[in-house]
């Protein structure tokens, strides 16, 4: 992907003339776009650069004054056109860069830092990784205890006692009301991460302000350490603006078609919506303008247009025009509901390890493999198979990941799954890559090698539930390679998944036929004699289990689950 491409805070166009200094020399130019990290430039004349050049800027509007290192260059009619990557710290004016987008760049690039909002008032908001974790402000009415206060979750007398112990002991007011027994722990949690909630999303009703993110380490032993998602504060905080000029001084032309994002990244965020929200939604259809959106959604005006505002700020929605503009597609089949799904809460392992696996294999599977294609797909297909594993492996749709390190990996294979359906979904770009692969091919794979790849591209089928799919994977393995143990057993498992119980026995008695000593093997053919009415059988198999591994959890479950039954009975 080529830097024009790779973009992760938005773009705005604006003309703006100005002197660029190249080597000390001023050459005359004109902004195209902008962005927190980079510009667009136009510069008359043939000045001497190259990539890497460091050139100065100073732009009136919006006032840009800094150095940038020039990443691209193109000749065209009217000049030569550039793009400039600013250095140092991301600053500007909230005027000129909605915090909306400010926030969604920072978490896309997974930056870790302070982001300093200063208007009349002084908030920061503290990021890890891409995630907003923690936020303090100057302002007396954001303190902990002031909110609880408010909210009726502590008394008058109850929050001046907190005080003084706070002086006292020089510790957190929270920690002292928890002490105090004013607060439960799990009341702190939620108190905390409600205050948090509530210095981030006021900052969206200000019309006014500056703000300068500084990237580095975080005093980790000053905040507390949550996880917050943007999607849900942007589309909140922007929901607190009353007024209505202002919800239109921000919205594009009322008769601006809306569509829904065709970038999945936007489309499947960790976001809760209200009903508004909903309403508005099931609206959007890529032929509809927001005035009458606003109309059919039986909302009052104000509360239709600010929710139409807030859904465009977090990008699950947008313009038909600019999608146009920008040469992207419109039309895609959405199901409202995919989109306002809860997402996940808990994480689970399967999960996790369905996205090391996948980490594992996806360059080794291609473009055609990481969406689960064969080489003959249409068009349709390579767009639903996108789609659907665009929202498997979706960064925020497993938001409550344990580590960075999985985050990561989780963007890696994202990027790689859009990649691959940018280049299959092009017949130009397909074309080539095909003729790569053919070069590539080399010596015909024996029937063991194509029974690894089919069983390999099983597992991961049954990772994503596609059970029918990896039914038949798994199937051609065990028939490539009847000699495998491992080929009869998975496919056994996903007979009796499918409740096709007498087949899963005779393929998990396939592979004890060549491994009789596996205890795995012996553990799940003890669960599906149980479940066909053999609970002697059952019992004899899973002691034979134990027998050979005593700790065995497969077989102990059979064992406590026989007693139960045997207990019920009598």
């Amino acid at each position: 992907m080529s830097n024009e491409d790779r973009r992760h805070f938005k773009r705005y166009r604006k003309r703006s003339e100005f002197s660029l200094l190249i080597k000390g020399k001023p050459f005359k130019a004109e902004t195209l776009d902008y962005s927190l990290t980079g510009i667009g430039v136009i510069v008359e004349d043939s000045p001497p650069i190259k990539n890497g050049d460091t050139v100065g800027l100073d732009i009136p509007a919006p006032p840009i004054k800094t150095e940038g290192k020039i990443v691209w260059a193109r000749r065209i009619r009217s000049g030569l056109k550039i793009g400039i990557s600013s250095e140092g710290d991301l600053t500007g004016n909230l005027e000129d860069y909605p915090l909306a987008d400010t926030l969604t760049g920072l978490q896309r690039t997974n930056k870790t830092g302070i982001l300093e909002v200063i208007g009349p008032l002084c908030k920061r908001i503290y990021i890890k990784n891409g995630d907003m974790i923690f936020a303090a402000s100057n302002r007396d009415e954001d303190r902990l205890g002031d909110i609880l206060l408010k909210e009726k979750k502590i008394t008058k007398d109850q929050y001046d006692q907190s005080v003084e112990e706070m002086k006292r002991t020089k510790q957190r007011q929270g920690t002292v009301l928890v002490r105090l027994g004013y607060l439960k722990p799990q009341e702190l949690i939620m108190a905390v991460t409600h205050q948090i909630e509530e210095i981030i999303e006021s900052l969206f009703s200000l019309r006014h302000g500056s703000f300068e993110f500084k990237e580095g380490h975080l005093p980790t032993d000053e905040i507390i350490t949550l996880k917050l998602s943007a999607a849900n504060l942007i589309y909140r905080g922007v929901k607190r603006i009353n007024v209505l000029n202002d919800i239109i001084g921000n919205l594009p032309p009322m008769d601006t078609v809306l569509c829904y994002s065709p970038d999945p990244l936007k489309l499947f965020q960790n976001i809760r919506l209200d009903m508004d929200g909903k309403k508005i939604l099931s609206c959007i259809d890529g032929k509809t303008a927001i005035n009458y959106i606003a109309f059919a959604s039986n909302l009052d005006r104000l509360s239709a247009l600010k929710t139409i505002y807030a859904l465009l700020s977090t990008g699950i929605i947008d313009a038909v025009g600019e999608r146009i503009k920008e040469g992207e597609a419109v039309a895609q089949e959405v199901v409202v509901e995919e989109i306002i799904e809860e997402p996940e809460v808990e994480v689970d392992t399967e999960i996790i390890n369905m996205i090391e696996e996948m980490y594992d294999k996806y360059e080794e599977l291609g473009y055609y493999g990481v969406l689960g294609l064969k080489k003959f797909a249409t068009t349709a297909e390579i767009k639903s198979a996108y789609y659907d594993a665009a929202k498997r492996f979706h960064p925020d749709k497993h938001f409550n990941l344990p580590s960075s390190d999985i985050k990561s990996k989780l963007s890696d294979i994202f990027a790689y799954i859009t990649e691959a359906y940018t280049t299959l979904s092009n017949p130009e770009k397909r074309s080539v890559y095909e003729r790569q692969l053919s070069s590539r091919s080399g010596p015909t794979l024996s029937n063991k090698e194509l029974a690894e790849a089919r069983f390999e591209e099983g597992k991961i089928e049954l990772a994503r539930y596609n059970t029918a799919h990896a039914l038949e994977l798994f199937g051609q393995a065990a028939y490539l390679d009847s000699s495998t143990a491992k080929y009869h057993y998975f496919y056994g498992l996903v007979l009796d998944k499918l409740g096709r119980l007498k087949e899963a026995a005779r393929a998990i008695q396939r592979a004890l036929k060549i491994e009789p000593s596996n205890p795995d093997y012996l553990a799940e053919a003890g669960h599906i004699y149980i479940k066909v009415g053999l609970p002697s059988r059952a019992k004899s198999t899973f002691q034979s289990a134990m027998k050979i591994s005593p700790s065995n959890k497969r077989a102990k479950e059979g064992m406590a689950e026989l007693e139960e039954v045997s207990n019920d009975g009598s």
